[in-house]
């Protein structure tokens, strides 16, 4: 089976195993043993919840650090626009944006343009009556496509099969930088600033891909301390960037806050942001119960992007700074594209299920095993307390009889009634037998 390349892991040292990265996480891939929080990493979609509630700061991302730039001679960056609404300043965009080159990049674009480029080709998708598996789900939230591949693996047919704004934007950066420059490929970095770690997975090891577009990706939130610690220090005055933004309203409303309906009026569009709502949505899809929806943008964050793990500003207070930027874009400007739209938009190869471990290899063996956990799973009082370390009591069964180091008696439910009979069994031996009298030692029985 293939291994998974995971940004989220915990350190052991720091955690105390207080149970809340179990309580939210929403493929129960979280465990406590030996009072320390594990990570399943079949299960695992990288949402980053388990970061936000961790008290203990004992639960990170694997990033990497500005300092893997100084590998490449020609340094590219896309961004996402959810960094402008971490500012308090934010009208003066360029600015911030030339910093970025004060930092050594080269040439710079953000996942709107991305969103310029495959806009129409979703507006054609959703047209043609033969594609029939609607509602289509964006492939933009690296977490909703990853949830669906491990939790609903029936609705597989419904993601859209085309690349995320992410992946276009950075195709169509690094081919119109090499052809103006001439830059070769070993001699290229591009490299993404995200808002989250689904987004360092997917950069990582991008699904439905034959090899990696991106070499590296950086946190928002360090990006941001950076560049808050050097405009601190220094006076920016004249240090704009001279390139024109390629952006439009409707790009950067879709790319940082996952605003449709405008762009794709004529099919019916939903956003939806939430893991549990994602959840919800999902659960009823795969009960037939969702009919006359053509295109959902799905997202594991709440307020989509600008909702992030790696953000630093509320997301209410970014998303209304991203609108006040959108106001002064223009509507929906002509992009002239060098290279066929199609080429950079369309996904590698089908995206496939990512199978959990199954139970067992041999499917009469599988079948005895869940009768065993359904067993199991009768004598758990459905608490569902995570006290054990599992997140539910069926986990719980589960565990017990795949051997994952526990037994009946980590439900403090099932050990304290096992205890009570204990007790009860002992103080009835303890009726029926006579007392030893030992004189030499002074001893009076009771």
């Amino acid at each position: 089976m293939l291994d998974y390349f995971h940004a989220v892991y915990v350190d052991q040292n720091r955690c105390n195993g207080c149970t809340r990265c179990l309580r939210v996480c929403p493929t129960q891939a979280m465990r406590i043993r030996h009072g320390k929080a594990n990570i399943l990493e079949n299960k695992c979609i990288d949402c980053g919840e388990c970061i936000r509630v961790c008290p203990q700061k004992a639960i990170s991302a694997k990033i990497d650090s500005l300092e893997i730039i100084s590998s490449y001679k020609h340094k590219l960056l896309v961004y996402s626009p959810v960094f402008f609404g971490q500012f308090r300043k934010f009208e003066n965009v360029k600015k911030i944006l030339g910093i970025f080159k004060l930092l050594g990049f080269d040439d710079i674009i953000g996942v709107d343009t991305g969103g310029m480029i495959i806009s129409d080709i979703i507006k054609n998708f959703l047209k043609d009556k033969k594609n029939v598996y609607r509602p289509y789900i964006s492939t933009n939230c690296p977490a909703v496509v990853r949830l669906i591949q491990v939790k609903f693996p029936s609705l597989i047919n419904h993601i859209v099969p085309l690349r995320n704004l992410m992946d276009v934007a950075g195709e169509y950066l690094k081919h119109t930088y090499q052809e103006k420059t001439g830059a070769s490929d070993d001699e290229t970095g591009l490299f993404y600033l995200s808002p989250c770690p689904a987004k360092v997975v997917a950069i990582y090891q991008p699904e439905a891909e034959e090899k990696r577009i991106f070499n590296g990706v950086f946190s928002l939130g360090d990006m941001y301390n950076e560049i808050r610690r050097i405009m601190e220090k220094q006076d920016f005055t004249g240090m704009e960037m001279e390139e024109e933004i390629i952006s439009s309203k409707f790009a950067l409303r879709w790319s940082a806050l996952g605003d449709v309906e405008n762009k794709f009026n004529e099919s019916v569009t939903l956003r939806i942001d939430g893991i549990q709502n994602a959840i919800r949505f999902l659960e009823r899809l795969e009960n037939g119960e969702i009919k006359d929806i053509d295109f959902v943008d799905m997202y594991s964050c709440d307020n989509s992007c600008v909702g992030g793990v790696f953000t630093k500003e509320d997301a209410f207070i970014s998303e209304y700074r991203i609108k006040k930027i959108a106001e002064n874009l223009p509507d929906d400007p002509l992009l002239v594209l060098p290279f066929d739209r199609d080429e950079i938009c369309s996904i590698g190869m089908p995206l496939k299920p990512r199978p959990i471990n199954p139970l067992d290899e041999d499917i009469r063996e599988a079948l005895k095993k869940m009768k065993k956990i359904e067993e199991v799973n009768r004598r758990l009082p459905q608490l569902n307390c995570g006290m054990c370390g599992c997140p539910t009591c069926y986990d719980l069964a589960e565990d017990i009889i795949i051997g994952k180091d526990v037994t009946i008696y980590d439900c403090p439910v099932i050990l304290k009634e096992r205890l009570r009979k204990l007790s009860r069994d002992i103080v009835e031996m303890a009726g029926h037998v006579n007392p030893i009298e030992d004189d030499s030692e002074g001893f009076t029985p009771i």
